[in-house]
């Protein structure tokens, strides 16, 4: 258009640009955010969920040395393969645990990598899942694409196959909650069968891993034959009587020591409740508020981090109004929901004056059927 300048440069990419027009200080405080959102902060489920890979790996040891020893004495539950359960709510850092603890155990060197040969591969149950969209997933992360319209029971046996083709012992799922939204206990019934398969499979057993939702539990305990080969780590939300001190290391770690932050009195209990209450009691979602925090206060500039910034953190996560801020409502906090906080009181409150006025004069009754 004419009369309108640019300053595009021609050929240029489009990650190149974005670093460019982004200003100088959103930019230096984005260094100290890789440092921030990289960090791992160690727990006591870490060292009880490196016993339990511990274990896991243990199992498939023995069954290769009787197998590699004499096949006739690969019976029973040599033969077998096992189970690990990894559950606990929405935001309690699951993946990113199991994530970690892949990439760093030696067993599984080359774990993400394409063209590596790891004997571990990692799916996401799809949303919604079926026993054949789960087995294309898993075709998908063994390298094996196909634009065919394949049947459930072909796309298993390819599974099969690639499996063993590709040398994967151990297959890790993720999200398989998403198994139980259809309801329908047909379709529930064969995933618990062929993960049973899998586990049984004569030739090429595969230990699994299977993270998600407590609810999997559930599913996988229906079925005594899986529920017999299978041992569960949970993810406890965190409360304030147990878990105060380390929500304070948690703050001194991601505020002080990556982001460079002083804290002043963030320490106190009534503090750390708030947080707590504000991140439902998940352990992941009380880092993150802790990093959207501490950006904020690199984004201004601050030399400290302050409950004003925690409150721009929770109000940009939830878009709450004010007075449903859990960090600086004054009193009754602790009854916000903070899932809850975008809803406003009465759907009528969010209606531009004029429409309001309209509405009040109406005599039309209201449709209260989504409030």
């Amino acid at each position: 258009m004419e009369g309108i300048e640019t300053n595009i440069i021609p050929h240029e990419d489009a990650v190149a640009r974005m670093r460019r027009l982004q200003s100088e200080r959103r930019a230096k405080g984005g260094d100290v955010m890789k440092n921030v959102l990289s960090a791992y902060f160690t727990t006591p489920r870490d060292r009880l969920l490196e016993a339990e890979l511990d274990n896991l790996v243990d199992a498939f040891l023995l069954s290769r040395g009787a197998l590699d020893g004499d096949a006739t004495r690969r019976v029973g539950r040599l033969r077998e393969g096992r189970a690990l359960t990894v559950v606990g709510g929405p935001g309690t850092g699951k993946s990113r645990t199991l994530d970690r603890h892949f990439l760093k155990r030696e067993e599984f060197a080359g774990y993400g990598d394409p063209n590596g040969d790891c004997m571990l591969i990692s799916v996401t149950a799809p949303s919604p899942c079926t026993l054949r969209l789960l087995g294309m997933s898993v075709l998908a992360a063994l390298g094996y694409e196909t634009s065919r319209e394949l049947k459930e029971n072909v796309v298993w046996d390819l599974v099969h196959h690639q499996l063993e083709l590709r040398g994967v012992h151990f297959l890790h799922i993720d999200e398989l909650q998403h198994v139980l939204q259809s309801r329908n206990q047909l379709e529930i019934a064969k995933v618990q069968d062929t993960l049973k398969g899998l586990m049984q499979h004569r030739r090429w057993p595969v230990w699994l891993i299977l993270s998600g939702l407590p609810g999997i539990a559930t599913m996988l305990s229906g079925d005594e034959q899986v529920w017999r080969r299978t041992r569960h780590v949970v993810f406890e939300d965190l409360t304030l009587e147990r878990d105060a001190g380390l929500v304070r290391r948690l703050i001194a770690v991601y505020a002080v020591e990556k982001a460079g932050l002083e804290v002043g009195n963030l320490a106190t209990d009534e503090f750390i409740a708030r947080l707590l209450h504000a991140s439902i009691f998940r352990f992941g979602i009380a880092i993150e508020l802790i990093q959207d925090a501490a950006r904020h206060a690199l984004l201004l500039e601050s030399p400290a981090l302050t409950r004003d910034h925690f409150a721009a953190a929770f109000a940009a996560r939830t878009g709450c109004v004010p007075d449903r801020n859990i960090f600086t409502a004054a009193q009754d906090w602790h009854l916000i929901d903070p899932r809850e906080a975008l809803q406003r009181k009465d759907p009528a409150d969010l209606v531009v004056p004029e429409e309001k006025k309209e509405t009040k004069k109406s005599k039309a009754p209201r449709d209260v059927r989504n409030k």
